[in-house]
C-alpha cells in the first residue's frame, strides 16, 4: 500500500521553535497538521462552512501546501475572547489525516451555528506542519510523516534568486526569517 503524500509549510517561526533541526529525506517526523485562521467567508484565503449534513472525508491539495478539505469535527475548543468574539480550535478527521482547523467568527462576532462535535465542516486554505507545540490551542491530533523533501522559495531581499522556487532533499540547521519552505511528506502512521 502505498503512503498517503502530503505538504506542509514549515514557519520561520516553527523552525526556530524546533531549534534549527537539521532536516533530511527519509527522517520521521510527529507533526500536528494546521490550518491558519479560517473565516466563515467564502471570498476569504482561507474560508469553512459548518452543517449538519454529512460530508464525504476528503483532503485534496489544491495548490503548494493548500488544500480543500471536508469530513467530521470530532473534537473542538471555542473561546470567547475579552471582546466578546469567539474562535476556536477543531479536529477535523479528513480521511487521510485529522487536522486541527483553526475558525475565526463571521462579522457579528459569532462562529457559525452548529461549530462543534459531530457537525461536518468543509474549506479551504494553507496547512502548516507543528512540530514544536505552545499548547494554545486546546485539541490536537498528531501524526507520523516522512520526509520526502523540501520546497523553498527565496524571498530574502537582495538575494540573486529572490523569487525562485527550488527543491532539495535536505533543510540545512540555519534560520530563514524570508523565505518560504513546503515539506514534502508521506503519512506512516495517525495518533489519537
Amino acid at each position: 500500500m502505498a503512503l498517503t503524500a502530503i505538504e506542509f509549510e514549515l514557519s520561520a517561526q516553527q523552525f526556530a521553535a524546533m531549534n534549527y533541526p537539521h532536516l533530511r529525506q527519509g527522517q520521521s517526523l510527529d507533526v500536528q497538521l494546521e490550518t491558519g485562521v479560517w473565516l466563515p467567508e467564502p471570498g476569504a484565503e482561507g474560508w469553512y462552512a459548518v452543517r449538519a449534513e454529512p460530508l464525504t472525508a476528503q483532503l485534496t491539495r489544491v495548490e503548494r501546501a493548500t488544500y480543500a478539505l471536508a469530513g467530521q469535527i470530532s473534537d473542538a475548543d471555542i473561546v470567547l475572547d475579552a471582546e466578546g468574539l469567539e474562535s476556536g480550535a477543531l479536529i477535523v478527521q479528513t480521511g487521510a489525516a485529522p487536522v486541527r482547523v483553526m475558525v475565526g467568527p463571521g462579522a457579528e462576532g459569532r462562529l457559525p451555528y452548529g461549530t462543534w462535535e459531530t457537525r461536518y465542516l468543509a474549506g479551504v486554505g494553507r496547512l502548516y506542519g507543528v512540530v514544536e507545540e505552545d499548547f494554545s490551542a486546546g485539541v490536537g491530533a498528531r501524526v507520523g510523516v516522512i520526509v520526502w523533501g523540501f520546497q523553498r522559495l527565496v524571498l530574502t531581499p537582495g538575494d540573486s534568486a529572490f523569487g525562485t522556487w527550488y527543491e532539495s532533499v535536505e533543510l540545512l540547521p540555519a534560520p530563514y526569517t524570508y523565505d518560504r519552505v513546503i515539506v514534502n511528506a508521506r503519512l506512516h502512521r495517525t495518533r489519537a
